[in-house]
């Protein structure tokens, strides 16, 4: 009988040992992938975004006339309204706009002066009052920037969803099911954005600029930096709005948590009001008309993580 020593301990037949199975991997997903593979991962979903945007910049292309009217029609507004009257006063320049969206006319005032009339609002902008081109290639350049950061909105969603892709294998599948949400409420958030810009900020700030102006001058503004001025207004209010989807991402990593916004929620107010008076026109309403919503926003991703940090730590939680 052999003597059964310390050494014999560890001698295992080889048809005992255990096999060693490899790693789940769930379907669509390589749980590993070499460094290569990830830029050439990386590669392809860079060059499918790109199609996106070209896609979209040849439909803005196709309909850049009617594009070029809708983004100076707030210019147009805004002459046809400071030439009915010249008022600097923010407040009461907010109460007619706000008028004009719900369709109810001017208040009446009794004039002083029997005599004098007030001027009538002209019909259309004055000669003197449009926008100028001031290069031979002024209107080919709009038209390619106008084509250009329209294709980027159209292929936002597709850019999204290229971006989560690529994310994607790092993620668990409980965060995998977020795709659709997270794109669609990107998407939400951004034409928010856009929209409060264009339809409340931008008149506001440029009914503000032509109030300025003195009555023995008239002001002429070159096309190309009007429209650069408002796709930066645009796009700026677009990507700042996307705030809560950012949150919602970086809670559901456990990089953020509700605690923590609400510790630096004093240095998150003075940021908000910084990046809103570099994004917004030179005027406190605008730059008040962009703050309140962002802070309204950081409540709502303080919410936001409160939701997504319990579930994190419940998925978390060991079982059996």
């Amino acid at each position: 009988m052999p003597r059964r020593g310390a050494a014999a301990i560890f001698v295992t037949p080889m048809d005992e040992l255990p096999e060693k199975t490899p790693a789940p991997v769930e379907s669509g997903f390589r749980a590993e992938m070499p460094f290569l593979e990830h830029l050439e991962e990386l590669r392809w979903r860079i060059l499918k975004s790109l199609a996106a945007v070209l896609v979209g910049a040849g439909i803005c292309l196709f309909f850049s006339t009617e594009l070029l009217q809708v983004l100076t029609r707030p210019y147009e507004q805004a002459v046809l309204a400071v030439e009915s009257g010249r008022s600097t006063d923010l407040v009461e320049m907010a109460a007619a706009m706000v008028r004009e969206w719900i369709g109810q006319p001017p208040p009446a005032s009794a004039p002083s002066d029997t005599t004098a009339s007030p001027a009538p609002a002209p019909a259309s902008v004055p000669t003197s009052r449009r926008l100028q081109a001031l290069k031979p290639m002024t209107y080919f350049i709009l038209s390619l920037q106008i084509g250009l950061w329209g294709g980027v909105a159209l292929a936002l969603p597709v850019v999204l969803y290229q971006l989560w892709r690529f994310v994607a294998p790092g993620l668990l599948t409980r965060e995998r099911r977020l795709v659709f949400p997270v794109i669609g409420l990107s998407v939400a958030c951004f034409a928010l954005g856009a929209f409060v810009a264009y339809a409340m900020v931008l008149p506001l700030g440029l009914r503000f600029f032509l109030s300025l102006e003195p009555p023995q001058m008239t002001s002429q503004w070159a096309v190309d930096e009007y429209i650069s001025f408002v796709l930066y207004l645009v796009m700026g209010f677009g990507i700042v709005f996307e705030l809560p989807v950012v949150a919602l991402f970086l809670a559901r990593l456990g990089l953020i948590n509700a605690g923590h916004l609400r510790r630096v929620r004093r240095y998150a107010i003075v940021v908000i009001f910084v990046v809103a008076a570099i994004l917004t026109p030179p005027d406190p309403l605008s730059q008040m008309m962009m703050a309140i919503p962002l802070l309204f926003l950081y409540e709502v991703s303080i919410w936001i993580c409160a939701v997504a940090a319990p579930r994190r730590r419940r998925d978390k939680s060991p079982t059996g």
